[in-house]
Protein backbone atom coordinates (compact mmCIF):
# COMPACT_ATOMS: atom_id res chain seq x y z
CA UNK A 1 0.00 0.00 0.00
CA UNK A 2 2.89 2.35 0.76
CA UNK A 3 4.23 1.87 -2.74
CA UNK A 4 0.87 2.91 -4.21
CA UNK A 5 0.81 6.06 -2.07
CA UNK A 6 4.38 6.83 -3.11
CA UNK A 7 3.70 6.67 -6.85
CA UNK A 8 0.35 8.41 -6.49
CA UNK A 9 2.04 11.18 -4.54
CA UNK A 10 4.81 11.61 -7.12
CA UNK A 11 2.27 11.62 -9.96
CA UNK A 12 0.14 14.28 -8.24
CA UNK A 13 3.20 16.43 -7.57
CA UNK A 14 4.23 16.18 -11.22
CA UNK A 15 0.71 16.99 -12.36
CA UNK A 16 0.63 20.01 -10.04
CA UNK A 17 3.93 21.29 -11.40
CA UNK A 18 2.71 20.84 -14.97
CA UNK A 19 -0.50 22.72 -14.16
CA UNK A 20 1.41 25.64 -12.64
CA UNK A 21 3.78 25.67 -15.63
CA UNK A 22 0.76 25.85 -17.93
CA UNK A 23 -0.64 28.75 -15.87
CA UNK A 24 2.65 30.63 -16.28
CA UNK A 25 2.47 30.01 -20.02
CA UNK A 26 -1.15 31.25 -20.14
CA UNK A 27 -0.16 34.39 -18.22
CA UNK A 28 1.63 35.64 -21.33
CA UNK A 29 -1.39 35.05 -23.59
CA UNK A 30 -4.74 36.83 -23.82
CA UNK A 31 -6.46 34.80 -21.10
CA UNK A 32 -8.34 36.57 -18.34
CA UNK A 33 -7.23 36.47 -14.73
CA UNK A 34 -10.10 34.34 -13.44
CA UNK A 35 -9.09 31.10 -15.24
CA UNK A 36 -5.50 31.66 -14.15
CA UNK A 37 -6.60 31.94 -10.53
CA UNK A 38 -8.67 28.76 -10.65
CA UNK A 39 -5.95 26.79 -12.42
CA UNK A 40 -3.32 28.04 -9.96
CA UNK A 41 -5.45 26.85 -7.06
CA UNK A 42 -5.93 23.49 -8.79
CA UNK A 43 -2.18 23.10 -9.33
CA UNK A 44 -1.41 24.00 -5.72
CA UNK A 45 -3.99 21.52 -4.42
CA UNK A 46 -2.62 18.77 -6.68
CA UNK A 47 0.94 19.40 -5.56
CA UNK A 48 0.18 19.50 -1.84
CA UNK A 49 -2.11 16.48 -2.05
CA UNK A 50 0.82 14.63 -3.61
CA UNK A 51 3.06 15.83 -0.80
CA UNK A 52 0.49 14.59 1.72
CA UNK A 53 0.50 11.12 0.13
CA UNK A 54 4.30 11.08 0.14
CA UNK A 55 4.37 11.94 3.82
CA UNK A 56 2.19 8.91 4.51
CA UNK A 57 4.86 6.60 3.01
CA UNK A 58 7.66 7.79 5.35
CA UNK A 59 8.07 5.96 8.63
Amino acid sequence: MAQTFFFLGKALQLLGLCTITYVVYLFFTDKGMEPLLYMSILGIVEFYLGTFFLSKTEK
